[in-house]
């Protein structure tokens, strides 16, 4: 029995009743293995992951904005207007909790950042593989929604 054709395909739920299919058929030229071609292609669907453990880059500039506010806050307004903003119950000094919030926000960023390489990549290799072409779904690009006054 002579392997041609691998198709493997993944399906991600996104939630709320959302999901995304993924799906890539490679054909196996004679000699070639087949079980190299399969594990090629699992390593594309599985770097191509929506779903992640990362935030997005509205949150990661969110975040940033709100540790900026609460240096400002603590800064020009003091400890009893800092705590009456972001509340009595973090461990600590407002100053450690500033820190604590800063390091988990860059681990975060750094996160994202390995995140949209191994997505980058990902998609490099399915083009160098010919199956890549641009589409752009509106729904990603609010800004340019033809709504505009």
């Amino acid at each position: 029995m002579n392997i041609t054709r691998i198709t493997v395909g993944r399906l991600y739920n996104l939630g709320s009743y959302e999901h995304i299919r993924y799906e890539l058929s490679v054909d196996v030229p004679v000699g070639e293995s087949p079980a190299t071609a399969l594990v090629a292609v699992e390593k594309i669907l599985s770097a191509l992951s929506p779903k992640t453990c990362t935030h997005s880059r509205i949150e990661l500039e969110r975040d940033k904005q709100r540790i900026a506010d609460m240096r400002d806050v603590l800064a020009t307004q003091g400890e009893e207007e800092f705590r009456r903003r972001h509340g009595h119950s973090f461990v600590g000094t407002p100053e450690e909790y500033i820190d604590r919030c800063q390091v988990s926000y860059d681990e975060n960023v750094q996160r994202r950042g390995a995140w949209e390489y191994r997505s980058e990549k990902a998609r490099k290799m399915l083009e160098d593989l010919g199956g890549a072409a641009n589409w752009k779904d509106a729904k990603l690009d609010w800004e340019n929604d033809g709504w505009d006054d």
